[in-house]
């Protein structure tokens, strides 16, 4: 699937409509009402939901009745076995979806910012300012927690909530700022910082989705905590820069429940957060661990986390793998959404990082190097992109470029973006970057 296709204008909302077929009878207008329905994939089907039809016949498939209300795991195994889609009534995809996000009033993260590629790099560079005092305690704070789970004493979860609720202001006033400053990364600090950023993620997506600030702050929570039992596993398992063998791999999975029960039993922390510790690596399809859980046993926060973890950890650099640049992260999203995330929140999570995230390292067709500064909303193959280098590669004074202006470099030549790259890719220090603004 080409990624570039996952941007145009088919929308993942649902709309309820009525149509409405006037006939004449007796001098009197009868209306028919149409039901609508709605095509997903079987391996999305909940209980409560009312399938009115199938991808096949209804007499190919053992069901008494050519609709079925969905009661029981059961007839959901059953359609899964003879059926790749299913068509349900938009009610039931409507209650189901509208439970955990107002999908049809919700507004875009991103507003469109109508302004010239130099205010919007100074707009950057202000809101720089305000949170990188939150942006560092909060990674003073998370290493402090770590090495307190190693040791198994008490973790100051007041404190976490504290910079959890700093965090949240920060991204409703603006997130562009938490996402670039996510991008500073050492290797050897993975799990620690990885933890910030999921944190970071998972609150501007809730954000994204409209959640109500109370969900955004245990989205914030979830993040920050999800791998807290990677402390319990053997740090040379966990940091073994060659691949793992089955016994050691067993191990790191363990971290699940590990976290799980450290959270538990140091109180005070909502159950919700304390499962998704647990549950961040089932998948949709009860393929996961540790339990296989089945998907209606996963929360949205379980759903979101699995989703923000999957992409940093893709993208970001590891022990024994390099990070892959973010439209490669998002393909491998968009592959696995029906089998192992929530198909729903794989979409809009597309949508809203976009194929070129903020922050995120560019190569010009002219051979330039750039960095992400803005999206436009309109044009997202188009963002605004501060040149760093000369065509030959040669560092230069960063100049602010809006690409849906279709400037030409020096040469004439039209500027379009000609590949993402990933952090590791060329010698760039986002640190010292940012240290210079």
């Amino acid at each position: 699937m080409n990624i570039l296709g996952l941007f145009g204008n088919k929308s993942s909302r649902s709309k309820r409509e009525e149509n409405q077929k006037p006939t004449s009878k007796k001098n009197k207008v009868v209306t028919e009402k149409v039901i609508e329905k709605r095509k997903i994939p079987a391996s999305r089907l909940r209980v409560g939901m009312t399938v009115i039809e199938l991808d096949r016949p209804w007499t190919d498939v053992p069901v008494m009745f050519q609709e079925l209300k969905i009661s029981s795991q059961n007839e959901i195994n059953l359609l899964q076995k003879y059926c790749q889609h299913v068509y349900i009534d938009a009610e039931s995809y409507r209650t189901y979806y509208k439970s955990i996000i107002d999908f049809d009033n919700r507004k875009v993260l991103y507003p469109k910012l109508d302004l010239r590629p130099n205010e919007a790099s100074q707009t950057l560079r202000q809101e720089l300012k305000k949170v990188k005092s939150t942006f560092d305690r909060s990674y003073t704070h998370i290493n402090q927690l770590m090495r307190d789970v190693q040791r198994d004493s008490q973790i100051d979860i007041e404190g976490s909530k504290e910079l959890v609720s700093q965090t949240v202001d920060s991204i409703l006033r603006n997130e562009t700022a938490m996402f670039w400053l996510s991008k500073i990364k050492h290797q050897d600090e993975y799990t620690s910082e990885h933890c910030v950023r999921v944190g970071i993620l998972a609150i501007a997506f809730g954000k994204y989705l409209q959640l109500p600030r109370e969900s955004l702050e245990v989205l914030g929570m979830c993040g920050m905590l999800h791998d807290v039992g990677k402390m319990k596993v053997p740090q040379e398992i966990l940091n073994k820069p060659a691949s793992l063998s089955p016994e050691e791999f067993d191990e790191v999975k363990k971290h699940t429940i590990l976290g799980y029960d450290f959270l538990k039993k140091h109180g005070g922390i909502d159950e919700q957060i304390c499962a998704v510790a647990m549950n961040h690596h089932e998948r949709m399809n009860g393929e996961g661990y540790p339990h296989h859980a089945e998907s209606q046993r996963l929360s949205l926060y379980d759903r979101i986390i699995a989703i923000v973890d999957s992409y940093d950890a893709m993208t970001s650099d590891r022990c024994y793998h390099k990070g892959i640049p973010a439209s490669q992260a998002l393909s491998v999203l968009y592959k696995e959404q029906t089998n192992h995330y929530d198909a729903e929140l794989v979409q809009q999570f597309i949508q809203m990082v976009g194929i070129y995230p903020v922050g995120s390292l560019v190569q010009m067709n002219n051979g330039q190097l750039g960095i992400i500064l803005s999206i436009n909303e309109d044009h997202k193959l188009e963002p605004v992109v501060e040149l760093l280098t000369d065509t030959q590669g040669n560092r230069i004074q960063p100049v602010a470029t809006d690409l849906s202006r279709h400037p030409a470099d020096s040469d004439g030549n039209i500027l379009r973006i000609q590949r993402s790259l990933s952090d590791s890719e060329v010698d760039f220090s986002y640190e010292s970057y940012l240290k210079a603004i």
